[in-house]
């Protein structure tokens, strides 16, 4: 007998002789690691295709990357103060520099140029399908708009002290605003409009396949959500002073919370629990393909992974190795019988001589001269020299 054992709380497969047999996992909680160090008070995060993880550090000026085997590497400098990070396709990397108004890119190769200038205090940032900037400015109450080729204006003004940002599919950029708890809405054409309320200092901001809106709201520790139509409700709670928010591919809110080193989970019908935790003060969150959640922790210097356990992925392989089990069961008696239908071959072929020759004296005349014996028909007369026998 081999036992596999991926995982002491998730899968074991046992292979017995043609079987594989599936096992539960147990309802233990997520798994939290420390995936890699970073520079001094890393901010914002983000991770790319491949699964490493970059992370924009406040004290330091540069970008940490973490490979998802854990190896850390300085990809490369920014300006002052970096806080909000983002990618593009072919993955450059963008930091707001919060204290020099800039934004840093940095090439796949650790080539840092400054692509533009900002309104004050840039917080926020992210990059649209045409590759344009756009950042929060925190202390211009406005976001900016920098092309591919490093022109920059400013898109419009925004509610007070803008601190995070996101944007839909129709190009629509929304803001949290910290001091008077609104998000904002800008149009590609430069329309601003208050779009809904949320809690108090709303610090996170992203948005769902909907069009539906939600902010961590550090102040109060709860989730808002604002319909496209603005009606704002509160989906839920945190944990203490949340900072950073995502979004899965189901709809389930994860919070970063700044103070008890945790991260919240917030399902679309407002159940909140807390899915694991994380080194000190964690500040930004993100998410990958398989839904593992990574945090930046602002005062440990490293990221945190919380590695989240795939219900349907797990209920997809029960099925899978049931499946193995019937074929490898079917496959095995069948083999069984075959082996007994070879085992009564040398019986068939002495019953069958045996009825042979029953068939032959029954039906035909036993002919013998010496040691020689031939069967002629019935009735007929033996050939010269034989001797008919009964």
């Amino acid at each position: 007998m081999l036992k596999i054992n991926f995982r002491t709380n998730i899968i074991a497969l046992i292979l017995t002789s043609l079987f594989l047999v599936y096992i539960s996992p147990s309802a233990n909680a997520e798994p939290s690691t420390i995936l890699g160090t970073t520079g001094d008070e890393p901010n914002g995060i983000i991770i790319d295709s491949s699964g490493n993880i970059y992370t924009a550090n406040g004290a330091s000026n540069n970008v940490s990357k973490i490979t998802p085997q854990g190896v850390s590497t300085t990809l490369g400098t920014t300006g002052a103060n970096p806080f909000g990070i983002t990618i593009d396709s072919s993955g450059n990397i963008y930091t707001a520099n919060n204290v020099d108004n800039t934004v840093t890119k940095i090439t796949p190769g650790g080539v840092s140029t400054t692509l533009g200038t900002t309104g004050n205090n840039p917080r926020g940032i992210l990059i649209d399908s045409s590759g344009n900037i756009y950042t929060a400015n925190y202390g211009a109450n406005n976001v900016s708009k920098i092309t591919p080729g490093g022109v920059s204006t400013i898109l419009g003004t925004t509610g007070a002290n803008p601190f995070a940002i996101t944007i839909d599919s129709s190009g629509n950029i929304y803001t949290a605003n910290d001091v008077d708890n609104t998000v904002t809405k800008i149009t590609p054409q430069g329309v601003s409009t208050i779009l809904g309320t949320t809690g108090a200092n709303p610090f996170g901001i992203t948005i769902d396949s909907s069009g539906n809106i939600y902010t961590s709201n550090t102040g109060a520790d709860t989730v808002s959500k604002i319909t496209p139509q603005g009606v704002s409700t509160t989906l839920g709670t945190t944990g203490a002073q949340p900072v950073g928010i995502t979004i899965d591919s189901s709809g389930n809110i994860y919070t970063a919370n700044n103070v008890d080193n945790t991260v919240t989970k917030i399902t679309p019908q407002g159940v909140s629990t807390t899915l694991g935790t994380t080194g000190a003060y964690p500040f930004g969150i993100t998410i990958d393909s398989s839904g593992n959640i990574y945090t930046s922790n602002n005062f440990g210097a490293t990221v945190t992974k919380i590695t989240v356990f795939d219900q349907a992925a797990a209920n997809a392989e029960a099925a899978r190795v049931a499946a193995a089990n019937a074929e490898a069961a079917r496959k095995a008696k069948e083999q069984k019988e075959l082996t007994e239908i070879l085992a009564l071959i040398p019986s068939i072929a002495e019953l069958t001589l045996s009825l042979g020759e029953t068939t032959q004296s029954l039906y035909s005349t036993k002919c013998v001269k010496g040691k020689t014996t031939k069967y002629v028909k019935y009735g007929a007369k033996c050939p010269k020299g034989y001797v008919k026998k009964k």
